[in-house]
């Protein structure tokens, strides 16, 4: 017989959300090593990237999905919405405008030492990393207090789940080109152990 506890995240999955006051210290949680790794995974980068400019998702949200999908965890509209609306100021308000700001650092011909540009953009991206690892803790959060299931489903087929789920959320359809993408995304995290 199933126990519905045992279908809640890890317990060093869901380590306190927001660090201690002071220099942030990145406190590695089962979701941060999840998404670093499969991040550096070959064509996660590009589809993740490919999905963001093209639908407007955001990557954590995407690795949110296949994360909690790892632990066989299905993801309804509601409990989308709820860790959608959690991040979306930090998204809006923070990282998106300094990931643009990185992107015109190198790309647009400023009149500035080259030098003084890639320290410049140096400096934003580690920023921009901050920021992402305290939206990873937001949805540590949220993983903490989703209500345990009956029953799991196959890790790959939950994380497929979350993801059209959260692509339909979005406020364009996505097209075929954009299922493929979520697909090498699924086939990459799916391919070796998740470390759950």
């Amino acid at each position: 017989m199933n126990n519905p506890r045992s279908r809640r995240m890890p317990a060093d999955a869901v380590t306190t959300a927001a660090p201690a006051a002071g220099p942030l210290r990145r406190e590695p949680n089962d979701f941060w090593r999840f998404s670093l790794r499969a991040y550096r995974l070959p064509g996660v980068e590009a589809a993740c990237l490919a999905l963001q400019d093209r639908c407007g998702t955001d990557t954590n949200l995407l690795l949110y999905c296949c994360w909690v999908g790892s632990a066989g965890r299905a993801l309804d509209r509601r409990t989308l919405r709820r860790a959608m609306a959690a991040v979306a100021r930090l998204q809006a308000e923070l990282i998106q405008p300094l990931r643009q700001v990185r992107r015109t650092l190198k790309t647009a011909p400023l009149k500035l030492p080259s030098d003084w540009v890639a320290d410049l953009r140096k400096r934003v991206g580690a920023v921009e990393l901050d920021l992402e690892y305290l939206e990873h803790c937001v949805l540590v959060q949220e993983a903490r207090n989703l209500l345990p299931r009956a029953r799991a489903q196959a890790p790959r087929a939950a994380a497929q789940e979350n993801i059209a789920r959260y692509l339909a959320l979005l406020a364009a359809p996505p097209t075929a080109m954009e299922h493929e993408f979520a697909g090498v995304l699924l086939d990459a995290c799916f391919a070796a152990p998740t470390g759950h």
